[in-house]
């Protein structure tokens, strides 16, 4: 990057020589006037990045063209040159403000100096001005206190903020409330003692700022801190909606589940009374009954039976969080060798196949997991089709979790039901043989989900299907061999539903 080099003096050849001395700097070019109201025309039409100037000359010296540059809205740095070392003109050239000041009499080598001094201004301005529009454009709000609350320098942002058009000079004290002013300010005075961020959370204005507090020593400054803040209100209501609907949502459940507790629970009595009747009807008047009568009575039956499955189904499912037990270390295995006892019966009498690799222990509820594996497998042995129900219970380790999978060479699940097939009352395979209750899978989700896992099915219509169950990994739990597979109860991959 060339830096340009504007050099004002009254005599033409000493500008010239300063200029030629500038310029042997490679990234230095220059440019001459000999009158000051000359110089501030090119001010005003070139990017000039650096001003060296002579004190003594005819229309004005160089200090008041520095104040004339500089009311003219540039700030670029500015030496003074000058073959008069009085004090006074030292005294008067730092208080205007000068980058530097440079004798005349120096001989050569003050030019080398001085032009390393202008390689370093113009970077350090160029430093600055990039700090400034970063300053002066970021979001955030930022700004440097005192120790006494004075407010040293803020952005647009902080002033938007406090809304007010200047903040420089006034105390946080007489822009927030004092409770406010008092936590902010003892925030960065803590800062400034343990030479560690302080972050909190508190209102400016109307809106919730998340605040950043940090130490801010400038050498030849008092003491002050810098805080920076982010305006967090949008996030915060939304949060706080977000936590009233979960609120709302998990009192709704509460609700729906408690009403589903009483209304089957009251059910029950009038229905088993209804079964009761029917039968006792169906056994005293049996012979009286033509062959339709007989039929309807059957209907009547059977219609009573699966009531009162579904209202055991509802009842079993409204009590999955109110009812369990405890999570505690469960070996998987030792759960399926129990639900392979429950279910020896329905084994035999399917000529079913249980096979079971090397399972885990999972810190659970041993009934509920057990409910969930009776569910699957009796599923499994129940949608088998016509073929012999082969059933393989399985687990993977993934990650921080462990899946269990049941795999059967059933009916399977069409693509378009397997999301809904762990929806209450939902059935895949109506009526018939194969009618459920539609609420087991239902049981089997709720009982997952309370132990912070997922359940979900893999299947193809025809082949058979896999459900597989997530649980989160316990820490000290070891995967432990429990059934082998040459023990008879077996899989494939799923086939029914509930």
């Amino acid at each position: 990057m060339e830096l340009q080099v504007l050099v004002v003096d009254d005599s033409e050849f000493y500008a010239n020589h300063v200029a030629d001395a500038l310029a042997a700097h490679e990234e230095i070019q220059t440019t001459v006037r000999t009158e000051p109201r000359l110089a501030r025309r090119v001010m005003s039409r070139t990017e000039i990045h650096c001003v060296v100037s002579d004190y003594q000359m005819p229309e004005m010296n160089g200090v008041e063209l520095l104040e004339s540059i500089r009311a003219d809205g540039h700030d670029q740095p500015f030496f003074l040159v000058t073959g008069e070392g009085s004090e006074a003109i030292a005294s008067e050239a730092i208080a205007s403000g000068v980058t530097g000041y440079v004798r005349k009499d120096g001989g050569d080598d003050q030019f080398q100096e001085l032009t390393n001094r202008i390689i370093n201004a113009i970077e350090q301005r160029q430093t600055q001005q990039k700090y400034e529009l970063l300053f002066d454009n970021m979001p955030e709000l930022l700004a440097y206190i005192g120790t006494d609350g004075v407010i040293r320098t803020a952005n647009p942002a902080a002033r938007e903020a406090y809304g007010a058009e200047t903040l420089v000079g006034r105390s946080l004290f007489d822009l927030l409330p004092e409770a406010d002013a008092q936590r902010y300010v003892a925030a960065g005075r803590d800062a400034l003692d343990t030479g560690k961020p302080t972050r909190l959370e508190g209102p400016i204005g109307d809106r919730q700022f998340s605040q950043i507090y940090v130490p801010a020593e400038i050498p030849g400054e008092p003491p002050m801190f810098q805080v920076s803040a982010r305006d967090v209100t949008d996030r915060r209501e939304a949060q706080q909606k977000l936590e009233a609907t979960v609120e709302k949502l998990a009192e709704s459940n509460e609700r729906l589940e408690q009403f589903a507790y009483v209304a089957s629970h009251d059910l029950k009595e009038p229905l088993r009374m209804v079964t009761s009747y029917v039968q006792l009807l169906e056994g005293r008047y049996a012979d009286q009954l033509d062959e339709d009568a007989q039929e309807f009575m059957d209907f009547a039956v059977d219609g009573a039976k699966r009531m009162q499955a579904m209202i055991d189904g509802l009842l079993e499912y409204s009590r999955v969080d109110t009812d369990g037990d405890p999570m505690e270390p469960t070996p998987v295995g030792e759960v399926v060798s129990d639900v392979r006892d429950d279910l020896a019966v329905r084994i035999d009498d399917a000529d079913a196949t249980l096979t079971v690799d090397s399972l885990p222990t999972l810190v659970a509820d041993p009934n509920q997991l057990r409910m969930l594996l009776q569910n699957l497998i009796a599923n499994a042995i129940k949608y088998a089709g016509d073929a012999d129900p082969r059933v393989h219970v399985s687990a993977a380790e993934r990650d921080e979790t462990w899946v269990l999978a049941v795999e059967d060479n059933g009916m399977g699940i069409p693509a378009s039901k397997q999301e809904a097939v762990f929806d209450v009352f939902n059935r895949v395979h109506e009526r018939g043989d194969e009618s459920g209750t539609g609420i087991g899978l239902a049981v089997c989700r709720k009982i997952v989900e309370r132990h912070e896992g997922e359940i979900w099915v893999e299947s193809t219509e025809g082949e058979g299907s896999t459900f597989l169950a997530s649980f989160p990994k316990a820490a000290d739990t070891d995967r432990e061999a429990t059934v082998t597979a040459s023990e008879t109860t077996g899989v494939g991959q799923r086939g029914g539903v509930e």
